[in-house]
């Protein structure tokens, strides 16, 4: 941990559980995202990656910060999606998001917003399912294979994507899963299909209230709080660490193990350092079990 080489490990780690590596492949209309360029997505990988850097190795806070922070890493690029100066005239500088805004943390970030949207839209349901299985790791069922998972066009009744989306659950068949899944992604309609702040959507004033697990929230920063005393959350990090550093998921057998990493966790402030510490002097790093025959 003392070694520089940590800071790739941790930066690996990050960009597989936060799925950054897809974002060399980020793809938007330029038509409907003038701040698109070719260069965004690696922009918005580096400015995560930064933040995790600095929360883990050079500061060993609490990983919660994540949610919350407002330093933001940009370049003149993502300044402009975020409407704030940029700090730098090239490259990368340190900024300090607004008190009062709108954006902090990870769920303000370009590389989470842009990614987990469509090429033409933002989307809820995409982003709840991020949500849901990587922040919190909890499964969601595939659809049906002859399922229509086509949403409604805009109407008069139905102009943003949010009431579109209540259109599409009116389904029966579409209700269960959506019904679990679009209410955690309401809270971030506030912006747009590449991350920019917006208050209207196709003319339509924007909700932002939504619900995760029996807590309601008004808005990105309100998930960031549920997210944050959210106990699955914290089950999360532990389960996707100790994955990432054994390279298989936890077996049958290991879930005292991982309760007992997850309450070191816990009593130890939620720092990620300590957590790799404690992982890889386990027995489930150190040892394997007798192979079956």
């Amino acid at each position: 941990l003392a070694s520089e080489r940590a800071r790739v490990g941790v930066r690996n780690f990050f960009a597989e559980w936060l799925e950054l590596y897809h974002l060399d492949y980020l793809n938007k209309d330029p038509n409907t995202f003038l701040h698109f360029s070719a260069e965004l997505g690696a922009a918005a990988r580096e400015e995560t990656l930064s933040l995790m850097e600095r929360l883990v190795i050079d500061e060993d806070r609490d990983i919660r910060e994540m949610f919350h922070a407002r330093q933001a890493w940009v370049d003149r690029r993502l300044a402009s999606i975020y409407n704030v100066p940029a700090s730098a005239d090239d490259g990368f500088g340190m900024i300090e998001l607004p008190e009062d805004g709108p954006r902090a943390g990870f769920l303000g970030q370009v590389s989470f917003l842009a990614l987990q949207a469509h090429a033409v839209s933002s989307s809820p349901t995409t982003r709840g399912i991020f949500v849901r299985e990587r922040l919190l790791c909890q499964s969601i069922p595939t659809p049906p294979a002859n399922l229509n998972t086509a949403i409604p066009e805009p109407s008069e009744d139905a102009v943003t994507m949010r009431e579109r989306l209540m259109v599409h659950m009116e389904d029966p068949s579409c209700a269960g899963c959506h019904g679990f899944i679009d209410p955690v992604g309401f809270g971030l309609e506030h912006f747009d299909g590449i991350g920019r702040y917006r208050i209207l959507d196709n003319g339509g004033l924007i909700d932002t209230t939504g619900e995760l697990d029996g807590s309601a929230f008004d808005g990105a920063r309100e998930l960031s709080a549920v997210l944050s005393e959210s106990k699955a959350f914290t089950s999360c990090v532990v389960e996707k660490l100790y994955t990432h550093l054994n390279g298989h998921a936890p077996e049958e057998g290991e879930e005292g193990l991982l309760w007992d990493l997850e309450q070191e966790f816990i009593e130890s402030g939620r720092r990620v350092r300590g957590l790799m510490r404690d992982i890889v002097l386990s027995p489930g790093f150190r040892q394997v079990s007798e192979v079956s025959p």
